[in-house]
């Protein structure tokens, strides 16, 4: 029987996500096993009772936050199970709870002792590689859980060399609304045209996709995938825990190569920028490229006087106005890489001899901390915000475009932002086209005006062949741009999908879209 705790306080971490709303819930259920699942789900499904997935809550759409009914929290199903392997390479299977970091270190490790072989002597063969073992997709918090990451197909900065976590899930075990199982890996179920046809253990279902195309040529997780023949494991990917509760993943993994990281500091935003496109056009092939403009240098050397200890980094140079975090693996080509760079950087303002580099796995969480620093700090002090206006919560764009659409994309930023009087920072994975924007609140009057130009960056987001949420969903706080991105025709295909495999929406009402 699933563990309970009765009446979930007002404060309870339950009821909220790093987005900062708040949501209210009866009850939490914290399920130990599958079994706990099933059981929690069909007596809500009996009652049809609404019952919200959560997991480690670090989320910034509102998708874990539940607004009525109860929560299920994967959190004690946060087991490495084992290590397999097929004509892809090695894969490891896992409860939805294990988080990217947990992962990566048992990799790091060689901790696969206690593992199961999946396959024959999966576990062996791994350790004869000779090699580290990695999983590759970083959605920078390092502390999400694997689970939610699918349901949110994540990505981060490294899309830019492995794409999201879409390339990545060879198979999802799932409990569905009414307590079914599903089962299923790459190539077992296909849809036909857009209809899937497939059997659980409790029912047969056919499920229609929309008729939209999912765009496929940017970062993009905003709705359902949909295409014609698209296999079914991709759609539970990205569906914010609409269709069932995952209870098991199979990912791939990729080795491990030695990489140097280095923060290149320029004198102002151009300058960054300018670096950036020289890099792209060299033929350099960094790991991911992430920029910080003159606004998010001020934030970090704001968090630094607060604390100097954080993250033990040297303070920020005081003539930098922008910056460049890059990885390179270490190779041959590396000298020569680094003296093209060199050449580049000075171009553009900037110096080797001014910028840090890092190879040791010390170094390098260092400089991933200094990155993190910067949403960290806007997290902290919308959260302070709460305490005057409840209502208030973080407001920051998840837009993606073309990367011939970049330079016209920052432009309509500033342009909109300076029309509408509100502060801005801006940073992130540019070498995907793909900024986040962050709106420095001060009242709810500005989370009014953020909204507001908010929508308007989303639309020419859409109309320059972007995704008005490139990696972290809808959920509840985004569920407009669904009808800007597909109309009120997509809307409502959606919602028929849903309905299939959900037919009394019990599961996440009111993510992606309402009933």
């Amino acid at each position: 029987m699933a563990s309970v705790v009765r009446r979930a306080s007002s404060d309870s971490p339950y009821l909220r996500d790093e987005s900062k709303i708040t949501g209210d819930a009866d009850e939490i259920f914290v399920p130990e096993t599958e079994e706990d699942v099933v059981k929690t789900v069909e007596e809500h499904f009996s009652e049809g009772r609404p019952l919200t997935i959560s997991g480690m809550r670090t989320g910034m759409c509102g998708g874990c936050v539940p607004f009525g009914g109860d929560v299920l929290t994967t959190e004690r199903l946060n087991k490495i199970i084992g290590i397999g392997k097929d004509s892809n390479g090695y894969y490891v299977r896992l409860q939805p709870a294990v988080t990217v970091r947990e992962l990566n270190e048992v990799l790091r490790k060689r901790s696969y002792s206690n593992l199961q072989n999946i396959t024959e002597d999966a576990v062996g063969d791994l350790l004869n590689e000779g090699t580290d073992f990695f999983y590759p997709v970083d959605p920078t918090e390092l502390n999400s859980s694997l689970g939610g990451n699918i349901a949110a197909n994540s990505s981060g900065p490294r899309t830019l060399k492995y794409g999201p976590t879409r390339n990545w899930v060879r198979r999802i075990r799932a409990v569905l609304p009414d307590g079914g199982i599903i089962d299923v890996k790459r190539g077992d179920i296909k849809a036909d045209g857009r209809l899937f046809r497939f059997k659980t253990d409790k029912r047969e279902l056919e499920v229609p996709l929309p008729s939209y195309e999912y765009n496929m040529n940017v970062k993009n997780s905003t709705g359902i995938m949909a295409r014609d023949g698209m296999d079914i494991v991709d759609l539970f990917i990205g569906s914010e825990g609409m269709f069932g509760v995952l209870t098991e993943a199979d990912l791939y993994i990729s080795k491990w190569h030695p990489l140097i990281s280095n923060i290149f500091f320029f004198p102002d935003n151009g300058s960054a920028y300018s670096f950036v496109k020289d890099i792209q056009k060299s033929g350099m092939e960094p790991e991911f490229i992430e920029y910080f403009d003159s606004g998010s240098l001020d934030l970090i050397r704001a968090a630094r006087k607060r604390d100097p200890k954080m993250n033990q980094m040297p303070d920020v140079p005081e003539d930098a106005g922008s910056a460049v975090f890059m990885d390179f693996p270490i190779d041959g080509a590396l000298m020569r890489k680094y003296m093209e760079i060199g050449e580049l950087s000075e171009a553009n303002g900037g110096s080797l001899e001014n910028s840090w580099c890092g190879h040791e796995l010390r170094d390098r969480e260092r400089f991933f901390g200094f990155r993190h620093s910067v949403p960290q700090t806007i997290f902290e002090y919308v959260a302070g915000l709460k305490g005057e206006d409840p209502e208030i919560h973080k407001m920051g764009t998840d837009m993606s475009v073309p990367l011939d659409n970049l330079d016209r994309m920052m432009d309509i930023y500033s342009e909109t932002l300076e029309r509408y009087g509100l502060d801005h920072v801006t940073f992130g994975h540019i070498g995907n086209g793909h900024l986040h924007v962050e709106i420095i609140l001060k009242d709810m009057e500005d989370l009014e005006k953020a909204k507001n130009a908010y929508r308007e960056l989303a639309v020419k987001a859409i109309e320059l062949g972007g995704s008005p949420s490139a990696e972290h969903g809808i959920g509840k706080i985004k569920r407009e741009y669904i009808e800007l991105m597909y109309g009120n025709k997509g809307a409502e295909e959606i919602r028929r999908t849903k309905e299939a495999i959900d037919p009394k929406w019990i599961l996440c009402p009111g993510n992606m879209v309402e009933r």
